[in-house]
Order: C-alpha cells, then structure tokens, then sequence
C-alpha cells in the first residue's frame, strides 16, 4: 500500500492524529495526550506515536507498512529551533516526517491550503496569516509571557483575583469564593499549587468556571474575560494590519469567548473548511514544513 499520510495536531492538552489514503479517504484517527514538546520531549513524542500508532492500527495497515507513512506534524510549542530539532531527531517507525506548529497547520486547513488567517484560542493561543505561501505569525511564544486570550492565561488570571481575594486585596464574589473552596481557603495551597509547575492545560481548567460565572454577571469573572477580549482584539487588529481579510477562530475558547468580542470584527469571521489535522496531512502530501533528516 502507498500514498499513506498521517496528520497530527498536537495541542497544549492533547493530540489527534488521522490517518489518509493518498485519495483523502479517513482510514483511522485517533486522540492521545498533549504533544507540546514544552510538556517534555520524550513524553510529547510518545504521546503523538501512540495516537498514530492507533489511528494505524484502526486503519489495519501492518507494521512493515509504516516506513512508508509520511507524517504531518502540527505541534504547539514546535515553534522554536531548540524544540524544533528535539521532535525532528526523535525515532520513529514511520517514514518522512514535516514539521510546523498547530497554528500553521490549522491555518492550512481552515483555508484548504489557500490565502486566509486563523486565531487559536485553546489552552495556548496564536495569530497566524497564511498569503502567498508564506506564514506570519502573531503571538504563540508560551504561557505564560505569551498566549493571551487563551484558557491557560484565563485559568491564571481566575487564581489570581481569587487569591487575591482571600488576602483582601481584591473583592469577594461568589466567583472567587468557589475557587478558594477548592484551595481550602489557605493561600499556602496556592503556593504548593505553584510550586509544583502545573501544565498550562491545569490552569486552563480553571477557566470553565470563568465563563459559567460570566454567565452569572460575576464581576470578577467579568473583569476577567474582558481582560482577556482586550488582549484577543490586539492579536485581530495585528492580523488584519498584515493584511487578513477572513479569519477563522478555532479552539476551546474560541466558541465560549465569541459573544464578549466587539462587534467590528464580525465581518472578518468564518468558518473553518478544515481543522488542523486536514492541514498537516496538506503538510505531509505538499512537503511543507520543517523536514526530517
């Protein structure tokens, strides 16, 4: 069998992985854990070959087959040469294998490969435009001193004001009570929290309760996701400056955040054609990318 391409979309909190027949047809596809390499090289990788292994093995395609699956990789985090060359250099059953962020792959397949922007707001966030076969990108250098507007930078700022709140700096709400309840009301929580470097997708959770509390006219919950509405009008007003003339918002976020968003961006919105493994197996098939020695 020949004409075989995997396309993976490694987000902050987890991976997916499908796998094509050189027509486009979907023979597997599959979900595993985060395949940021920031988590961690070796985890990361692991996590993406068990989820390409599995799309494989819901394909039935046999192990001596794997050699000749070309990969495309879309990877939060891959967008710096350091984490870059740590996912080229990795082993691997499969065959050739291209490299670029999640952004540019979702960017790729939300516009089928042509002319468009994309904003991710999932657990991280990034801005890309896609003209002329060429990528420029917005934003996406990590949590925490990047990614604004994601759930990772949502989910931080709801410990902040809570534990602010617990202290009296800030005002109580019904909001930060509930997230206090969950730290048992001791600051020192907070620190042993920190302290022991949780992911971006840990904080991330906390953002849920953001929105369920908005929806209550929580003031802090409010404050906060206005907050975040600034930080994602600056990432639009950049793409449009760079000349994005339709963009595509996908991520988690992106659907809860949609209403708080001014109203002079709604013509610029559209859906997606694709997500991002539909571009990474563009990726895979058009040899885009970072390619693998």
């Amino acid at each position: 069998m020949s004409g075989l391409y995997i396309g993976v979309d490694g987000g902050g909190t987890f991976c997916r992985a499908r796998l094509v027949d050189s027509d486009g047809n979907v023979l597997g596809e599959a979900v595993g854990g985060s395949g940021n390499p920031r988590i961690g090289i070796e985890a990361a990788w692991q996590n993406i070959i068990n989820a390409c292994l599995e799309a494989c093995h819901q394909g039935n395609i046999l192990p001596e087959t794997y050699a000749k699956i070309t990969l495309g990789l879309g990877l939060a985090g891959a967008n710096q040469p350091l984490e870059q060359e740590q996912v080229i250099s990795q082993k691997s059953p499969f065959g050739q294998r291209y490299l670029l962020t999640d952004a540019h792959a979702a960017c790729l397949g939300a516009f089928n490969g042509e002319d468009g922007a994309l904003l991710i707001l999932g657990t991280g966030s990034c801005g890309v435009v896609y003209q002329h076969e060429r990528f420029s990108i917005v934003g996406g250098w990590g949590f925490p001193l990047s990614d604004q507007g994601s759930g990772a930078r949502i989910g931080l700022s709801a410990l902040e004001y809570s534990l602010a709140a617990l202290d009296g700096i800030s005002p109580s709400t019904p909001f930060t009570d509930s997230i206090n309840a969950e730290f048992s009301l001791s600051a020192e929580e907070y620190v042993l929290y920190q302290n022991r470097a949780p992911l971006p997708k840990e904080y991330g959770a906390f953002a849920i309760q953001v929105f369920q509390f908005a929806q209550q006219k929580d003031p802090i919950a409010l404050k906060i996701i206005q907050q975040q509405v600034e930080w994602i009008s600056q990432y639009l007003d950049a793409l449009i400056t760079k000349g994005a003339q339709k963009i595509a918002l996908v991520g988690g976020v992106s659907e809860a955040i949609l209403t708080y968003l001014p109203e002079r961006f709604s013509g610029y919105f559209c859906q997606p054609q694709g997500d991002a493994m539909a571009g990474a197996i563009l990726m895979a098939k058009a040899q885009i990318g970072r390619k693998s020695i």
